[in-house]
């Protein structure tokens, strides 16, 4: 009987170290991957980046890992990883969203998230994802560079916090030298937001007044929320609405 009970578990032993070796071999196809809540990677990417090998084997993949080397794309914001059933790896990415393009050294054009981060260089403005912010030059930066001016720093944080249906009519910011901020909504109207350090107190006036213009017809030529209350400029010269 002792004889037997050790024959059946080393033949326990041999099969399971057998079968451990078989569904960890490169070549067994086992599972699938697929991408969740983001739109920059598709399946065909997060495997190209991640470099894992096809046909995919879910046993071979280490999570800890493609979540770091996905973390580390500029397209990607934030990566978290769970199994699904019955074997599916889903991958939720969440896009880093771009929040101005900015001009930078040698007549390009710089794309930069709400965190600062330079997320491409170009020659050109190529989609209106974002808007573009005049009157302060990043200088020579790269892909992958932060941006450290504090003014800008404020006029991206301000701008995240602001709802995508608000951030869409936003076509155009002026940034001048002393700091000075004012938003072109696609209408054309100039809203004046005073200094980026008090930006973030002007977030929920500035919120308020779109949504009045939204249903109400203003013949101004703009608005200035810099005041403790908020001014409208109408065509006519000299003459306030309070």
């Amino acid at each position: 009987n002792r004889t037997r009970t050790i024959f059946y578990v080393l033949c326990f032993v041999v099969l399971f170290l057998a079968g451990y070796f078989l569904v960890h071999r490169p070549w067994f196809a086992f599972g699938r991957i697929a991408v969740e809540g983001g739109k920059a990677l598709t399946v065909e990417d997060v495997v190209s980046v991640a470099g894992i090998q096809q046909p995919i084997n879910l046993f071979t993949v280490d999570r800890a890992k493609l979540e770091h080397v996905l973390s580390h794309d500029l397209r990607v914001e934030k990566v978290t990883t769970k199994y699904a059933w019955p074997n599916i790896l889903e991958v939720i990415i969440t896009d880093r969203r771009p929040a101005g393009y900015f001009v930078c050294a040698y007549g390009g054009f710089a794309k930069v998230d709400y965190n600062g981060l330079v997320l491409s260089v170009g020659k050109g403005i190529k989609d209106a994802s974002a808007p573009f912010v005049e009157g302060y030059e990043l200088g020579n930066v790269y892909s992958g560079d932060k941006i450290a001016d504090e003014d800008v720093l404020q006029l991206l944080q301000f701008l995240s916090k602001l709802d995508q249906a608000i951030t869409a009519e936003i076509v155009e910011i002026v940034l001048d030298k002393d700091a000075n901020i004012e938003v072109v909504l696609s209408s054309g109207l100039p809203i004046k937001l005073g200094k980026a350090v008090n930006i973030e107190s002007k977030r929920d006036t500035f919120v308020t007044v779109c949504n009045e213009l939204k249903t109400k017809k203003i013949n101004a030529q703009y608005i200035d929320l810099s005041f403790n209350k908020p001014f409208v400029k109408i065509y006519k010269i000299g003459q306030f609405f309070k």
